[in-house]
């Protein structure tokens, strides 16, 4: 029998002391091996391994294989430094195994046959199919040429296989009901590590992004068959999964995604499983999306939900090959969602073909004033392959330029053995935006992230623009430029969190933030400035209050408001409090965004802030910052004491 072994190893997500690690099952390899080894043919001849789905040392995994015919490899930007390595470690020690590489992060060309010798076949794009007739024609001793969508090397010479396949979803199993990680999940030695999950429902997108290898696609949008997809809810409910991540590009863009919906929640009423599932939600379908994510919400099994943009330039979006929902129907979706008790969040990506340093700025605040106070993510452009941005036309046309970063993923453990490090390719230069013009763009939104979306000025930026009509793009653009050209502070903090982008715009080093306060992780630069400024909140205030009382016209009024604001800021380690105000600000925020109330009133009222719900700044971090940011944990609820 010859032996095969699947690696797809995923990122570790660490977590504070008091929560599990959290690791993905390798669902992409799975569904390889489940319809292959359905087949009796292919069972009669070959043996599945063990799936390598962590990082683990390349030597300790050498010590795992045992005489394998063929290693495949799926690869992704996080992994595709470690299965590059670990495949010439296995190539040299058993040079008659076959080394397979697939996955997105693969050309469409045979690019890697000719760069790394030890491998021996690519699959493009959908692998089930291929990797099936690629078994086949191993066992019949038969040539390659008709397997679909794979490159190999013929006669010395890497060449590639037809490009069109039908592909059906019907026929496909799937590898968490046939049982293909049930060894995983009971091994013992991972006792108390949480298994995240990945649901498809239907694979395919109906939009064309340049930046997203959906829009490349040309399969089509498919679905899978419903009862398939109840029958990975049910096991993920029995076998305690807490979170699962729907892979579809756009939930709720059928109908029938309402019935998985209620499916989901039937289970997790049943078994208390799962209890996250996190959806890209679509953008044009607003009544069913609306309804469903309600449900979902109510069953407390959402993460948030998500309204992207994108950008909010009609110019941009006409270049990256996407359509917006209106600025009306945008602010008209928050509204909605945050009257129901619904968090949303919102995102942009930076240095998109088209954006400008004035028109990125000023979109990243239009989102603020159509109502996302929120979160708002702001992403990197990423330069992914078999994408059209990736297109040496598309380069050529919009002057991308790219550099080349350590893959510091959000959230993810800082590795001491940087060898199986992965890279990232962003884009730091358009014909519309220059390097200099992209770090002073991402400096400007980590700004307004940590001081809007993350709460340090929020209170103050929106009593400004209901009561003296100052712009959220004026407030912050002049904040901005207060903090690079006057703040000694909140201007060392920013440059201590943002170190890396010099360095790493000369290609020299790496983009990233980490800091050992928060736990041995990387974070999110607009985090890092929030935590950084949580942990020197007097000294930070202090200064940050020179500057605006020079904004405000009630000076009185402004002392309360700025004394309110820093008392709203959740810190780890506080004690229940109470305060006194002067002025009702607790029942102005909540009512702020209601048409007809625009005044904070005079009136005496005590709050009482609870007790922190994290001790220290790790788990503060985690809890408040990384766990709790689209749900507001980092400003405190007060509540009205009635004398």
């Amino acid at each position: 029998m010859k032996r095969i072994y699947f690696v797809q190893p995923n990122n570790v997500f660490s977590n504070s002391s008091n929560l599990p690690t959290a690791v993905h099952l390798p669902y992409a390899a799975g569904t390889i091996a489940a319809y292959s080894f359905s087949h009796e043919e292919i069972r009669q001849n070959y043996t599945l391994c063990d799936f390598i789905f962590k990082k683990d040392p390349v030597e300790d995994v050498l010590q795992v294989l045992v005489d394998p015919f063929m290693v495949a490899f799926s690869n992704y930007m996080w992994n595709i430094e470690y299965n590059l390595e670990l495949a010439r470690e296995v190539k040299e020690k058993w040079p008659a195994c076959i080394i397979l590489f697939g996955g997105v992060q693969i050309p469409d060309d045979t690019q890697y046959l000719e760069n790394y010798p030890f491998i021996d076949i690519l699959i493009h794009g959908e692998g089930e199919v291929p990797f099936y007739k690629l078994l086949v024609a191993l066992e019949n001793g038969t040539t390659l040429d008709t397997v679909p969508v794979i490159s190999y090397r013929k006669n010395g010479v890497p060449v590639q296989t037809v490009k069109e396949m039908e592909c059906s979803l019907d026929q496909f199993p799937s590898p968490y009901t046939m049982g293909l990680f049930d060894y995983i999940i009971r091994d013992p030695a991972y006792a108390g590590v949480q298994f995240d999950t990945v649901l498809e429902t239907n694979r395919g997108c109906p939009y064309s992004c340049v930046y997203c290898v959906w829009g490349a696609n040309k399969l089509g949008f498919r679905t899978f068959p419903l009862e398939k997809i109840k029958a990975e809810i049910d096991w993920m409910a029995t076998n305690a999964i807490s979170y699962c991540f729907c892979a579809d590009s756009n939930f709720g863009i059928l109908e029938r995604d309402e019935a998985i919906a209620d499916y989901i929640i039937e289970c997790k009423n049943k078994y208390g499983y799962p209890q996250k599932f996190e959806t890209l939600a679509a953008k044009n379908k607003d009544d069913l999306i609306f309804r469903l994510l309600q449900k979902l919400e109510a069953a407390g099994l959402n993460r948030g939900i998500s309204i992207a943009v994108q950008s909010m330039s009609e110019e941009v979006l006409e270049k990256i090959g996407r359509k917006n929902m209106s600025l009306h129907s945008f602010a008209h979706q928050v509204e909605k969602y945050r009257v129901n008790g619904m968090h949303t969040y919102t995102d942009l990506i930076l240095a998109l073909p088209g954006e400008t340093l004035e028109s990125f700025c000023k979109g990243l605040c239009e989102v603020i004033e159509a109502g996302q106070h929120n979160n708002i993510s702001v992403y990197r452009c990423e330069f992914f392959p078999n994408t059209i941005m990736h297109t040496k036309e598309f380069v050529e046309k919009y002057k991308i330029r790219t550099q080349r970063s350590l893959l510091s993923q959000t959230h993810t453990c800082i590795d001491a053995d940087m060898r199986y490090a992965s890279r990232s390719d962003i884009v730091v230069e358009t014909s519309t935006m220059s390097a200099a013009q992209w770090k002073e763009a991402s400096r400007f939104a980590i700004c307004v992230q940590s001081f809007h979306s993350l709460g340090l000025l929020k209170y103050i930026a929106i009593y400004l623009r209901k009561s003296e009509g100052i712009s959220y793009y004026d407030f912050y653009m002049n904040l901005y430029k207060w903090i690079e050209n006057e703040s000694v502070i909140v201007k060392r903090i920013l440059d201590t969190v943002c170190e890396s982008f010099d360095v790493f715009l000369k290609g020299e080093g790496n983009l990233h933030f980490a800091d050992e306060r928060f736990g041995n992780i990387f974070w999110d630069f607009y985090e890092g400035l929030f935590l950084c400024c949580a942990t020197e909140l007097d000294v930070v205030f202090d200064e940050l209050k020179t500057y605006l009382k020079k904004v405000c016209g009630d000076k009185d009024l402004f002392e309360e408001l700025f004394y309110y604001q820093k008392e709203m800021i959740a810190l780890p380690g506080k004690e229940e409090k109470q305060i006194r105000i002067s002025y009702d600000w607790k029942e102005y925020f909540e009512n702020i965004f209601n048409a007809d109330y625009t005044q904070v009133k005079p009136k005496e009222k005590i709050l009482k802030i609870n007790r922190s719900s994290a001790d220290n700044w790790v788990d503060y971090a985690h809890k408040n910052v990384w766990y709790g940011k689209r749900l507001e944990s980092t400003l405190n609820k007060p509540e009205e004491i009635h004398s």
